[in-house]
């Protein structure tokens, strides 16, 4: 197999089709008019079957939304897979349906980031993820309850560096500060 290597992150996982335009062969001959047709026909049906499925088009719409997330909130590639794994389990289980997708996306992007360490808000997801804080804890709560998650606590020392940062802080406070916690 050839092209980009697959990844959750895609809603396909990176296997899919592509066929040519052109009216030529491997060898650079043209096709006669039977297997031309029979190509356009088949240009058409790829085409026409690659979101047939209410869930690849819900797949793909999530994961166009988290790689703008990833942008915005500049996570890592591990947070970005995981997320991608949640969000396939989750919408396989049926919690999408009836829900907004950019919601829970953005909910299970937030547990992600807490299982991994990384110090990222609700007020911060919700504000790159366009959607209201209160939205956001709400879905983020029904998943939690609803799955069992356990959620570990953040770090307070991770966010010692972003209070000191928009504060304004010196070096010499924000390692008091780290001593002190």
């Amino acid at each position: 197999r050839t092209g980009f290597p697959t990844s959750l992150t895609y809603h396909d996982m990176g296997l899919f089709t592509i066929i040519a335009k052109t009216d030529k062969d491997a060898n650079g001959h043209e096709i006669n008019a039977t297997i031309r047709s029979t190509m356009n026909r088949l240009r058409t049906l790829d085409f026409r079957t690659q979101f047939h499925t209410a869930t690849d088009r819900n797949l793909k719409q999530a994961f166009d939304e988290l790689r703008i997330l990833k942008d915005k909130l500049a996570l890592s590639s591990a947070i970005i897979e995981n997320s991608a794994y949640l969000y396939r389990k989750v919408q396989q289980i049926g919690f999408v349906r009836g829900r907004t997708i950019t919601a829970v996306l953005a909910a299970v992007v937030y547990i992600v980031c807490r299982e991994i360490g990384c110090p990222k808000t609700l007020k911060d997801i919700a504000l790159v993820s366009n959607i209201k804080r209160k939205d956001l804890a709400k879905a983020y709560r029904q998943l939690v309850r609803q799955f069992d998650f356990e959620v570990p606590n953040t770090d307070p020392l991770k966010y010692i560096a972003r209070v000191a940062n928009k504060a304004n802080l010196s070096e010499r406070t924000k390692r008091q500060a780290i001593s002190i916690m």
